[in-house]
């Protein structure tokens, strides 16, 4: 379950960071153009092949189309014990990919 406060909702996107990443691919079909991109950005974290999987399952051709290696920011640093015990990142880790993914209709 997401958070019900603001603040707390903010830097939470649930147990595997997908809670509006999954919103946005399931939807997106629905309003792009005809000959539009979607370009999304995210933490490797919430696990890029899930991204690409569930824009394929809606009709689009994804793929990564940069990744760039960063330190963990304020609020990453922040959230790496919770993230470690939920095995997202490895003990210890506090660098993270992020990754530019865009799609298109097939």
């Amino acid at each position: 379950a997401l958070p019900r406060h603001r603040k707390a909702r903010c830097w939470d996107a649930g147990p595997d960071g997908r809670a509006l990443l999954d919103r946005i691919c399931a939807g997106v079909s629905d309003v792009l153009a005809p000959d539009g991109d979607v370009l999304l950005v995210h933490s490797a974290v919430c696990d890029t092949a899930l991204t690409l999987d569930a824009l394929t399952r809606v009709g689009l051709t994804a793929q990564v189309l940069d990744r760039a290696t960063v330190p963990f920011g304020p609020v990453m640093r922040g959230r790496a014990a919770l993230l470690e015990s939920r095995g997202l990142i490895r003990p210890g880790q506090r660098f993270e990919e992020l990754v530019v993914v865009g799609a298109r209709r097939a």
